[in-house]
């Protein structure tokens, strides 16, 4: 069973301001939550949305979807910062992996696409290059 409670401002009988969305699974083994704008029942604006306890998005909404710039930690440590568009990493961003390893550049519908560097942590490598549906095409050793 699911419960699922709201604290915030409404209007017309729909979420719209500021507010927080609980849902709560009965055996507790799932929690997610969002605080922040909403508009028309939809998150819009700034907000944070937690995925369960180690994983959350922090940025902009736009029709309950993650679009505009923003911060997502992973649950395995991981992290990404940087422009987003229906839910998806598209525009310039950051990707830091948990073993050290760093992605800078351009996305497209959540793949690497475009000009990045990717930073090889552990041989303290930085490669530039073009990528193609995360795949990098070609590259140079920059140190």
């Amino acid at each position: 069973m699911i419960s699922i409670m709201v604290n915030g401002e409404f209007f017309q009988n729909k979420k719209h301001g500021h507010g927080k969305l609980t849902i709560q699974l009965n055996d507790r083994s799932m929690q997610r939550y969002y605080i922040g704008q909403w508009r028309n029942d939809r998150m819009n604006g700034y907000g944070t949305l937690y995925v369960n306890q180690s994983a959350y998005y922090e940025g902009e909404f736009r029709d309950s979807k993650k679009s505009g710039w923003g911060k997502m930690y992973y649950e395995n440590g991981d992290m990404y910062e940087g422009e987003w568009y229906n839910n998806k990493r598209h525009g310039l961003g950051l990707f830091v992996t948990v073993n050290g390893d760093r992605y800078e550049g351009h996305w497209f519908e959540d793949n690497k696409h475009g000009h990045g560097q990717y930073y090889f942590g552990k041989q303290k490598r930085l490669f530039e290059g073009l990528w193609f549906n995360n795949m990098c095409k070609s590259a140079e050793q920059v140190s």
